[in-house]
């Protein structure tokens, strides 16, 4: 995991380039020079706003008139420096990740150290700690000196600290440091610029991932998680309720493990998550008419029904009792999951014992960070609140929680009143 990231800020967290752009042809209409388009500006930027003038200008421009026409991009970049930035979709949720992981953040731009801070302020107040943007007389990236400064000031060791950025000046800048380098693809350089980072992400939520040491996984990722669970390792998995936290319910230490990643007291049993009745039949047994019934009314969907169970999963799973909770989810990527593991899941929310259920796979990131070995990504989930719990070993039937499924809708299927 790494503990401290030191972030780029134009094409990285900020999409400025529009604004840049326009305070670059501004000046070069002033001037008669031509004029430049937004994707010729993403080629320039990146070694601060003296050296943008000095390639925007016409070759051969003298010392003199560059000086100049600093002075007037200056000028009129600082009155319109947000009239078009603004941060890159998924930024501000993953900084607030970022920090919620504990993760001390930096900004390091060859910007100038006052617009550099005015936009930090203005986007990413309290998520950052820390901005150093291009001083007079100061090297600019990719000289080291700047990160070598942040990360005596934030007491960061270059195992655990990642660089992040989106051009050759980021990647040559963690080189020069000795770090490792993450390269985002949503800026301004592709691929080609930034072979040389460690690391390539399309996505802010995959850097959340890199930094925790947990796997982000998506749709296209269902054999890896199978895989993972067969292996007694720990997945968080979407549904259409909440997130949950998925073992092979079938493995005791992966169960126990579970246990251990939510601090969650191992007394309190477990449901566990199926692909259909078929599955069910497997784990429990004296299955009443009424859960067939149920189950073709709302599976997959939000009702977590209590049966008999067989006693051939781990005791760990029921906490000792005889009953076991069974729920098939509304979700095609955990069902998908469940029948390429070809056993139930062993699956309680994905959150700290007494958090916040979550509902998306940042929120996951957010509390069970280098606990799990990975998140599948579904998405948000549809209901957000937790699965109705019906027990259907006592008599009358008994609901346990209240959740996405409404008690009238329950007891309109079996014809009878339910309790709870």
């Amino acid at each position: 995991m790494y503990t401290h990231v030191i972030f780029d800020l134009d094409g990285t967290l900020l999409n400025t380039i529009d604004d840049l752009a326009a305070a670059g042809n501004y000046v070069c209409a002033n001037r008669g020079w031509p004029t430049h388009g937004v994707e010729a500006y993403k080629r320039m930027v990146g070694h601060g706003i003296p050296n943008l003038v000095g390639r925007f200008a016409p070759e051969g421009t003298s010392k003199e008139t560059l000086a100049t026409a600093l002075e007037e991009f200056t000028q009129y970049y600082s009155g319109h420096k947000e009239d078009h930035t603004a941060p890159y979709p998924g930024v501000p949720e993953m900084l607030a990740v970022l920090r919620g992981m504990g993760v001390k953040v930096a900004v390091l731009s060859n910007k100038e150290h006052g617009f550099a801070a005015a936009l930090v302020e203005r986007w990413f107040s309290g998520e950052v700690d820390t901005v150093q943007g291009a001083l007079r007389n100061w090297p600019k990236k990719p000289h080291p000196a700047g990160l070598e400064w942040l990360m005596a000031y934030m007491g960061a060791s270059p195992e655990t600290t990642l660089l992040v950025g989106d051009s050759s000046v980021d990647v040559e800048t963690g080189k020069n440091g000795g770090l490792k380098v993450c390269g985002v693809l949503w800026g301004f350089q592709g691929r080609q610029e930034l072979g040389g980072a460690d690391k390539l992400i399309e996505r802010p939520a995959q850097l959340v991932a890199i930094v925790a040491g947990t796997r982000l996984l998506t749709g296209h990722d269902i054999d890896q998680a199978a895989q993972l669970l067969c292996q007694g390792g720990l997945v968080a998995i979407p549904t259409e309720t909440v997130y949950g936290l998925a073992a092979d319910a079938t493995q005791e230490n992966a169960v126990r493990a579970n246990y251990e990643a939510k601090g969650r007291p191992d007394s309190k049993p477990l449901s566990v998550l199926v692909s259909g009745m078929e599955m069910v039949e497997r784990v429990c047994e004296k299955i009443p008419l009424d859960a067939y019934k149920l189950a073709e009314a709302f599976w997959p969907g939000p009702l977590t029904m209590i049966l008999w169970g067989k006693g051939v999963l781990p005791a760990v799973v029921t906490g000792g009792k005889a009953t076991q909770g069974v729920r098939c989810p509304d979700h095609p990527d955990t069902l998908a999951v469940i029948r390429a593991l070809g056993r139930p899941l062993a699956c309680p929310s994905a959150n700290l014992s007494g958090g916040v259920s979550p509902k998306s796979a940042p929120e996951v990131f957010a509390q069970m960070s280098g606990r799990i070995d990975g998140v599948l990504d579904g998405g948000c989930c549809a209901i957000g609140v937790e699965s109705t719990i019906l027990d259907l070993t006592v008599t009358p039937y008994r609901i346990l929680r209240r959740g996405g499924l409404r008690q009238e809708r329950i007891e309109a299927v079996i014809g009878r009143e339910v309790e709870g």
